[in-house]
């Protein structure tokens, strides 16, 4: 045995005669893995407590006469794992061909294949043929629609228990149930009611083979077919990772990515399910100019062109202040630079925006609670409804810190007198205060009074749109420069800019879309309908695309290169998953290419890395967040 030197809190254990040091309290399971050594499962899941019950994992232990389970077994100094003897290899071998015994030959037409762990562990350790006819094989129900999102096979489970476990220590409601007993046993919903969880689409990636299946995915692809890419989900700011995958232009679904600290490996079902958006049918297909006349297809640069003209035009006639720009939360952190700076240094506008409700009294205080550092809170306060609503797995993140480490989890209502919600997190050290934007006054009350108490506070403000928070940081708001500079001429805000479109106050709009923070009803409309000129960039026929006086078609998330940052402030990579069917520049070199147009004393860089690091020289927080960590603002009180 290699000598190898031990350190008080770690123990020595020897997995095939391969010494690994591991912490104390580790499983067997975990112990092989640091190895390098692979021990199959079914049962064990690194999110979920263990059971042992697939047994799949059996190992010889030292001296013991009995095989051990990997996954449920704790390592003691000095232990010696064998993963590879006869022993196990039979009884491998043997634990397959029961599961096997009623599996239907299912693997030409499961969405699992190539992808399910029963197929790959049966061609690894399974016997090489059955001794059982076909013919005498136990039948169960099959597609069994438990939702309009999931589907149940009972015939290809193999009783493992991740899903019902799921239910029960994730997200805690238990809508899935063993039935019946022995060869009869099946997984149900409980008392035959259609699930109703926000979080049940992680079923079929909890599931390890094809019991548990997409409605929405059923006979689309093979996992050859598609090509995976890295990305970030875009359906709120909470910062999920996930990996799209396409097909070809076509973007076929959303799968879990795990970032222990920030989504657990979970994602919610209105961001998994979300991936169709990206799909639209609507799409902008080339530039259009419909300046004085009926609309007309152009090269880029020339519709380019004739914006500044008109741009210009308004400008000269009626002065810089009557021109307002609109971004998205949905663009990218370089996006949003490039455009307030096209607003504030080319244009000269103090009117820029990305939603329609102003922001005052704004620091990165109040997001200087983390994820993570949720669970190290003696105490969470959430205010009101619309923060888990907006982020639906920060409840998954309550609930864990509810259940696994003790934490006291209170919720309140957005109209609650800020006094009676301090008294609810009294007594407490350490607390966490978690809102949603709407509610971001209310919140900072309650901190207030808990800082006042001797407490150490975090806040945590969930942000609209999956880049609310990096327009904030960027300045693509009428009263703050990037960095939370103030400005000294403040501008009109989302709401005021509309208005002021149908006033009359404001005679051009730069609009990028989609924006689903201003899409809130006619309001958008009218302005759009009102305003003198309208120049949007937008990858669907939506309002701006309407009424626009010139068209630039832009890009979808799934078709951008750049970076995002969460709530809490963690700047992330989004990649191109998949490549527009026409010819798109991209957003940056779009609005670059107006500055130009419009006679910038400085151009603008259009390659994302190159205005990255414009923004890390313009906002120093930002410096150190290469490989996805969080804007480092500082120690926040």
């Amino acid at each position: 045995m290699t000598d190898v030197a031990r350190s008080p809190e770690l123990i020595t254990v020897i997995v095939d005669g391969r010494p690994v040091q591991v912490p104390v309290g580790t499983l067997v399971w975990d112990a092989c893995e640091k190895a390098g050594v692979f021990v199959p499962v079914y049962c064990a899941h690194k999110k979920l407590d263990p059971v042992a019950v697939c047994r799949m994992c059996l190992v010889e232990i030292g001296t013991l006469p009995k095989l051990q389970p990997a996954c449920a077994t704790v390592a003691s100094d000095g232990m010696e794992v064998r993963t590879r003897t006869e022993k196990v290899r039979e009884f491998r071998e043997g634990n397959l061909e029961f599961l096997l015994l009623n599996h239907p030959l299912d693997c030409p037409v499961c969405d699992r294949g190539g992808e399910c762990d029963l197929q790959d562990f049966a061609l690894r350790y399974g016997p090489g043929r059955t001794r059982r006819a076909i013919t005498t094989k136990v039948h169960f129900n099959k597609a069994v629609r438990l939702s309009d999102k999931i589907v149940l096979d009972q015939e290809r489970c193999i009783l493992c228990w991740r899903c019902t476990r799921y239910y029960d220590e994730v997200t805690g409601e238990k809508e899935l149930v063993l039935q019946e007993r022995g060869v009869h046993t099946v997984v149900a919903p409980f008392e035959g009611r259609p699930l109703q969880s926000m979080f049940q689409g992680n079923l079929p990636e909890v599931c390890p083979v094809g019991a548990l299946t997409h409605a929405q995915y059923r006979f689309r692809a093979r996992p050859w077919d598609l090509r995976r890419t890295p990305s970030v989900c875009p359906g709120c700011s909470y910062g999920c990772n996930l990996n799209i995958d396409t097909r070809e232009t076509e973007v076929v679904r959303f799968a879990s990515s795990d970032k222990p600290e920030v989504d657990d490996g979970w994602l919610c079902d209105r961001g998994r399910y979300g991936s169709g958006d990206l799909n639209r049918a609507d799409r902008v297909r080339s530039p259009e100019v419909r300046l004085g006349g009926p609309g007309r297809s152009m090269a880029y640069s020339e519709a380019i062109e004739a914006a500044a003209t008109a741009l210009a035009s308004v400008i000269s006639e009626h002065g810089r202040e009557r021109v307002a720009v609109l971004g998205t939360p949905l663009m990218t952190n370089e996006e949003a630079f490039v455009l307030q700076w096209l607003a504030r240094e080319v244009i000269g506008t103090p009117h820029v925006d990305h939603q329609l409700l102003p922001w005052t009294d704004l620091s990165p205080a109040e997001f200087s609670l983390g994820i993570e550092e949720i669970e190290a809170c003696d105490a969470i306060l959430v205010v009101g409804e619309q923060a888990e609503a907006t982020a639906p797995v920060l409840t998954l993140r309550l609930y864990k810190a509810e259940r696994k480490s003790g934490r006291r989890v209170s919720r309140v209502p957005g109209d609650i007198e800020a006094g009676e919600a301090a008294r609810r997190i009294a007594g407490a050290s350490r607390v966490g205060v978690i809102s949603h934007e709407r509610d971001r006054g209310l919140a900072a009350q309650v901190a207030a009074i808990a800082v006042a108490s001797g407490a150490s506070v975090g806040r945590l403000t969930i942000t609209v749109g999956v880049n609310g928070r990096g327009c904030k940081d960027l300045g693509l708001l009428p009263n703050y420069r990037p960095g939370y500079v103030a400005t000294a001429e403040v501008g009109l805000h989302g709401r005021g800019i509309l208005e002021g479109c149908q006033s009359g106050e404001i005679r051009a709009l730069l609009a990028v879309g989609p924006n689903p923070a201003v899409e809130a009803g006619a309001d958008l409309d009218r302005a759009c309908a009102a305003v003198q000129l309208l120049i949007a960039i937008t990858p669907v026929r939506d309002a701006f695309w309407r009424h626009a006086g010139v068209v630039l078609p832009g890009r979808t998330i799934a078709e951008k290169a750049g970076t995002v940052t969460s709530s809490e402030g963690r700047v992330q990579t989004v990649r191109i998953a998949v490549h527009p069917n026409i010819a798109v520049p991209s957003e940056v070199g779009l609005l670059a290419g107006l500055g130009a147009c419009l006679g910038a004393a400085r151009p603008a860089p259009t390659a994302p890395a190159a205005v990255l690091e414009e923004i890390r020289t313009a906002v120093p927080s930002y410096a150190a967040t290469a490989g996805g960590l969080r804007a480092a603002w500082g120690k926040l009180r």
